[in-house]
């Protein structure tokens, strides 16, 4: 009787195994599928009004503009890139000064 316990349990535990992959690999195609949804529905709109935002240039960069509610919205480093390009006098470069205390 032992070597038949043995083997029940190994083809217990392999097919658990197999279901518990199976179920983790939906799970991933699930999240992706949601995630892509998300983005396709939030991609470019406005966080404040919900509108469809444009893009404008900004000296070298473009940023993100709401026709509706004017917010302006700008991506990681845009910020940065503007305000090393606006000149000695601007106010962008006061503001700058004024963040890093000189």
């Amino acid at each position: 009787m032992k070597p038949k316990k043995h083997e029940d349990e190994y083809v217990w535990v392999e097919e658990l195994q197999q279901r518990m992959a199976k179920q983790q690999k939906e799970q991933q195609a699930a999240s992706a599928a949601e995630k892509l949804r998300l983005k396709e529905a939030h991609w470019m709109h406005c966080p404040k009004c919900g509108q469809k935002l444009s893009m404008e240039k900004c000296g070298a960069v473009e940023i993100d503009v709401c026709p509706s509610c004017k917010g302006v919205w700008l991506d990681a480093g845009e910020l940065g890139t503007i305000v090393e390009n606006a000149a000695q006098g601007s106010f962008f470069h006061n503001c700058l000064r004024i963040l890093r205390g000189r």
